[in-house]
């Protein structure tokens, strides 16, 4: 196609990168041949009116350059993948409805005309086509509701909370109960958005994205939307492909993970380009922001699968802004409600509750070691860290209802420390001493370990918190308990059951399996540190307790 189009048109356009990938000049580019090829005086590759006006409607049997770039078009959307010979064929008229039903363009027949053509050339398409959904910051009113029902409205988008415009403009643009009723009494439906800000790239980040979450969840049940209810979350900016990993992705795994504690689903509102990402990443729905066919997010994108609405132009009806949007039928909006309680702890409280159960009544400060435990032989320090996301974790063991996953935690215990038997049950009971201490209901642990040359081990527990005290937590917290020991050193002089310490330091440092086997003996003992700390314990009764632990452990 590239060199199709640079073969016949590079001497007007200049010559584009034979890349195989569809973007912005490539696009510019087809939409010049069709000027050309329908003769649209001063083509300029922009489908303006005058190129609107003069698309033509095609059918099998044609044979022209327009169906060339129909042909194109259907190719690079992910419809065609047949000969573009310019001959509208049974192929072509197969991919034209398969693309009408995936775009909700009725009437879903093989004919090419505005709605297709412009369609597959443009976000926005054919921008004088009926749908049955709206999207706006207003507050609506009887008369709205009834313009828009009078327009053949069914569906409103309406934000669940903030603000538009500034100084003596400002007015408020959330969503209220009242209106609700008269929105649902009315016989309309209704689906969420969420945007706080999202105007500028440095917005999002991954904290940011759950906070968000929170707050959009406890926002829609107070409004009584019911479970399942998707909620759409803006990026409102034409954020660059390569800078979308680095911000917008991580702000949509916040997202994620706030939404999935709460009865909602998670959606994303953006450009192609960002929903595509949305897709990617689990977002269950998408809300393309089409209507900006300029950006460079919807230049060169195909619509992403997932698609429940498309905005794709903006016009008042009566005194009151709206954008018109099409529906897939994926979401159908809600409306039915029945307000709820959606009740969060703060972050800051859960923190200081771990920091008393190690006995530490002290603020809260966060990316700070405390120390716990500082002798020779033995170290015990806990971090607060205001995040749930911690480089080179291990694979996560759950916490529900307050408990360790015994079963993931023994299956962990013996795969990656060779340890087994009947006392691993002691073990995960002490270690839910330390999930009890925190009051921590929902969430997960990652186990980190190294050895060093000299027989020390270094053991990181990382504790996501989820839930503490059956409520979710206001924002991300991670607790990081080290643990660093030197086995040879602590235990002196004391007999361990089915384990000869020093031999097995010794091994370690050549032998894969002694490595491991004195990582799992390594993380019976912190454990054990940890717990006996807590309770207010000291260095001879965790020397007591480690024998009585192995006791029932096979080792090796």
């Amino acid at each position: 196609m590239q060199q199709y189009l640079n073969g016949k048109y590079g001497d007007e356009l200049g010559i584009l990168p034979c890349d195989g990938i569809y973007q912005r000049a490539t696009n510019t580019a087809l939409i010049f041949a069709l000027q050309k090829a329908i003769g649209v005086a001063g083509a300029n590759g922009n489908y303006g009116p005058g190129t609107v006006a003069a698309t033509p409607t095609v059918s099998e049997g044609a044979s022209s350059e327009v169906v060339q770039v129909i042909q194109y078009g259907l190719l690079v959307n992910g419809f065609y993948d047949g000969d573009c010979d310019g001959k509208y064929d049974a192929d072509v008229t197969s991919a034209v409805i398969a693309f009408r039903k995936f775009m909700n363009l009725p009437p879903f027949t093989g004919k090419s005309d505005l709605s297709v053509i412009k369609g597959l050339l443009t976000s926005n398409g054919n921008t004088d086509r009926d749908s049955i959904a709206l999207d706006t910051s207003a507050q609506l009113t009887d008369k709205d509701i009834s313009n828009f029902k009078r327009y053949g409205f069914s569906v409103v988008g309406r934000y669940l909370t903030g603000s538009v415009g500034t100084g003596a403009s400002k007015r408020n643009k959330y969503l209220t109960s009242d209106e609700l009723e008269r929105i649902t009494d009315a016989g309309l439906r209704v689906f969420p958005i969420y945007e706080d800000g999202g105007y500028e790239i440095e917005y999002f980040s991954r904290n940011r994205g759950y906070q968000d979450g929170i707050t959009a969840a406890k926002k829609a049940a107070e409004l009584g939307f019911p479970s399942g209810t998707v909620i759409y979350f803006a990026v409102d900016v034409d954020i660059q492909d390569g800078d979308i990993e680095g911000t917008v992705v991580p702000y949509m795994k916040g997202v994620i993970d706030a939404v999935k504690l709460s009865p909602y689903e998670p959606g994303i509102y953006g450009t192609r380009n960002v929903c595509l990402h949305g897709e990617e990443v689990g977002m269950k729905y998408s809300f393309v922001a089409d209507m900006s066919y300029g950006w460079s997010g919807n230049l060169g994108f195909r619509m992403p699968t997932n698609w429940a609405f498309d905005q794709f132009t903006e016009y008042p009806i009566g005194s009151t802004d709206i954008d018109q949007v099409a529906a897939s039928g994926k979401d159908a909006g809600v409306n039915k409600f029945s307000p709820q309680l959606y009740g969060t702890i703060s972050y800051r409280e859960v923190a200081a509750d771990v920091l008393k159960g190690f006995g530490k009544s002290v603020s809260a400060e966060f990316n700070k070691k405390i120390e716990l435990v500082d002798i020779p032989s033995l170290k015990i320090s806990v971090e607060l860290v205001n995040s749930l996301s911690v480089a080179d974790e291990s694979p996560a063991i759950t916490i529900s209802n307050g408990k360790l996953d015994s079963i993931s935690f023994a299956n962990w215990l013996q795969t990656s420390g060779h340890i087994k038997g009947n006392g691993v049950d002691a073990v995960v009971n002490e270690a839910n001493k330390v999930i009890s201490s925190a009051s921590i209901t929902n969430g997960n642990v990652a186990i980190e370990a190294s050895i060093n040359n000299s027989g020390e081990s270094k053991l990181k527990f990382i504790y996501h918190i989820l839930e503490a005290k059956d409520k979710q937590l206001d924002n991300e917290l991670s607790v990081v308990i080290t643990v660093t020991s030197k086995p040879t050193d602590l235990f002196t002089g004391t007999k361990i059951p089915n384990v000869d310490v020093p031999k097995l330091v010794t091994q370690s440092q050549t032998d894969q399996k002694s490595w491991e086997t004195l990582i799992g003996f390594s993380t019976v003992v912190a454990i054990a540190g940890v717990s006996i700390f807590i309770s207010g314990g000291t260095l001879s009764v965790l020397l007591d307790l480690i024998p009585q632990l192995f006791t029932g452990l096979l080792v090796g």
